[in-house]
């Protein structure tokens, strides 16, 4: 039995999802629009199949056709505006969350660096429906070294950065446990190989947080995770809530865009503008 390369294939099934995905993504590139031969040339398909889903996508209205050249149809613009989106922080995060808080049944903090780069700011937050939990408002900020989601994001910002902020930064003793300025930078090599920080403590008594931080596309740090709950609670089960954390942080840090070993290896440095609080 010979193959036939010109012989038409189903438009239908999985493949063909597949390959409608490629034809819009073509089109996306070529402004000016693409003939069908220059199509079926790019993609490597027999013109009879990228004919049968164009005509399909021109119903739909994801394609359209003039003068023999085919472009992006209105349908697929608003679509490609939907997934941008989606993709807004921290909108985009917010099935992470979820996830994460059906796992541990525990309060989760989505944080990000204030404008002043002193304080964490809580951008998301999913709340405890047990009796006894953790409680704080989007909005809500609160110093950087006592707080987990502070720590995960101080111990991955450059050297030059981590400087001036212990520099400039008054060590408030909230707790027994609230660390010094030399106890915090013991910590960051630490944080920074495990890519996970316990703060047990460290603002309120009996209060503890569990983060990680998360990445975007350039590698630079730009948010955290973080569980937190009850002091006893979390340290009873403290490796379990430190791999559920690293894993959303590491989900969360994909989203963003970037692609590298989690948590990265990072030249500390270099001068980077990590941690502006990203736009909502």
């Amino acid at each position: 039995m010979s193959d036939d390369a010109n012989a038409p294939e189903p438009a239908s099934g999985p493949r063909s999802a597949l390959r409608v995905m490629d034809i819009l993504q073509a089109l996306a590139a070529e402004p000016e629009g693409l003939t069908l031969a220059k199509l079926s040339d790019r993609l490597k398909l027999p013109k009879t199949s990228v004919f049968s889903l164009l005509r399909a996508l021109e119903g739909g209205g994801y394609a359209r056709s003039n003068n023999g050249h085919y472009t992006v149809g209105d349908q697929a613009l608003k679509l490609g505006a939907s997934l941008g989106q989606a993709r807004s922080f921290p909108k985009c995060a917010r099935p992470v969350l979820e996830r994460l808080a059906r796992e541990t049944e525990e309060t989760i903090l989505l944080g990000v660096l204030s404008e002043e780069g002193h304080e964490i700011s809580y951008v998301d937050v999913i709340e405890s429906e047990k009796p006894l939990r953790f409680a704080v408002r989007i909005g809500n900020r609160r110093p950087l070294y006592c707080t987990a989601a502070g720590k995960a994001m101080l111990a991955f910002l450059p050297k030059d950065v981590q400087t001036t902020y212990l520099a400039q930064t008054k060590f408030v003793k909230f707790t027994e446990d609230t660390s010094s300025k030399e106890e915090l930078v013991a910590q960051f090599p630490e944080i920074r190989r495990r890519g996970v920080v316990v703060d047990a403590n460290g603002i309120i008594d009996g209060a503890t947080g569990i983060a990680s931080p998360c990445f975007d596309e350039t590698g630079l740090v730009s948010c955290s995770v973080t569980i937190a709950g009850p002091t006893a609670r979390l340290l009873l089960t403290r490796e379990q809530i430190e791999r559920l954390t690293l894993k959303a942080a590491e989900q969360i840090s994909q989203i963003l865009g970037y692609r590298g070993p989690y948590p990265p290896v990072e030249n500390l440095s270099e001068p980077i503008a990590a941690g502006r609080r990203r736009k909502k």
